[in-house]
């Protein structure tokens, strides 16, 4: 598809604007707005809050990751200053980085999309007034770091934010239906949609782009094996550990939220390193190790990790008669 009439003349006034301190900012939003950095916001509400929210938020964000992989596979409109060769001079990111969002298309843009569904989602989920002024800065500013950083065009990051809180109101809307007919199927037929799903969207992906296979993005293998990783453990936690968020001090909630990023994060180097001595990320051997990579890490932070809390002593367990093992009510 030809490039949309988008305002490339922003990004460049944008670009020749930058300035160390503000691009140090919108780097750091940029980096909330990415696995990683959804790993240490969901990771803080999962051991310390309301793990069912958390899990809810994940798998939201995660969905919403995928199909916005899909928009931009069929809109297919190129990222600025992909055209004329000069990206790596223009982009405010590394050159690994780089070459990696160069194989990817712009429209719409990722981290206004999820950024939007995930915090709108946690406004209607949170009454707390300061929480939710949070949560408003973090759409405004997650979506603005693109076009700062000269990565997507604005018109990418307003058709984000109105697809990402639509996804949420739709969500919330339908949750319960959802919900049910999710638990309608066993764990093991839960297991292999997740894995038929991930499957198709990369099916989508092959047919639909006419580069080859190493010249293909490999993000949304991430959110699909993430998905994957909290399908399989969830309810393993939930039968096997169900511990409680909420209990214990201050000081091994903090204990346990350090642990529980450092298994997640700790999963993805550390498979990382191994798996680069097999095979390069862009190759079909390199989706499939990525893809596990990212299972075992939603894997370590959602079952591994609970485990251990309970093991010494850092969390109690819902006791069976509690009213906490019933749902969160959610505040939409």
């Amino acid at each position: 598809m030809a490039e949309l009439p988008f305002s490339i003349d922003l990004i460049r006034f944008l670009a020749d604007a930058r300035t160390d301190l503000l691009t140090m900012v919108f780097s750091f939003f940029t980096f909330l707005g990415e696995v990683e950095g959804y790993v240490l916001v969901v990771s803080l509400i999962y051991v310390t809050y309301d793990k069912k929210l958390a899990v809810r938020l994940c798998i939201l964000t995660l969905i919403t990751m995928s199909l916005n992989h899909v928009l931009k596979t069929l809109i297919a409109n190129p990222r600025p200053f992909i055209a004329d060769g000069s990206y790596s001079e223009q982009w405010a990111v590394s050159q690994a980085k780089a070459q990696e969002l160069a194989t990817e298309y712009s429209t719409p843009s990722g981290h206004a999309m999820s950024g939007a569904a995930f915090y709108s989602y946690f406004y209607a989920s949170v009454k707390n007034r300061h929480v939710r002024i949070a949560c408003i800065l973090l759409i405004l500013l997650t979506g603005l770091s693109r076009p700062y950083l000269g990565v997507h065009y604005l018109e990418d990051v307003l058709m984000g934010w109105v697809l990402g809180i639509s996804i949420t109101l739709l969500s919330a809307r339908y949750a319960e239906s959802i919900g049910n007919l999710w638990r309608g199927f066993s764990h093991k037929r839960q297991i292999m949609l997740v894995g038929a799903l991930s499957v198709l969207l990369w099916i989508i992906t092959r047919t639909l782009s006419d580069s080859s296979v190493e010249d293909q993005p490999v993000a949304f293998v991430s959110y699909t094996g993430f998905l994957m990783g909290i399908v399989v453990a969830y309810p393993l936690e939930a039968k096997k550990v169900d511990f409680d968020p909420r209990s214990s001090t201050l000081a091994r909630k903090a204990l346990r939220y350090v642990l529980s990023v450092a298994m997640i994060m700790g999963t993805l180097l550390l498979l990382d390193g191994a798996f680069e001595a097999v095979s390069d990320d862009y190759s079909l051997l390199g989706y499939l190790l990525r893809y596990i990579r990212y299972a075992l890490a939603g894997v370590a932070g959602i079952f591994l990790g609970p485990l251990l809390f309970v093991k010494f002593g850092l969390a109690e367990r819902i006791p069976a008669s509690s009213e906490a093992r019933q749902p969160t009510r959610q505040q939409s």
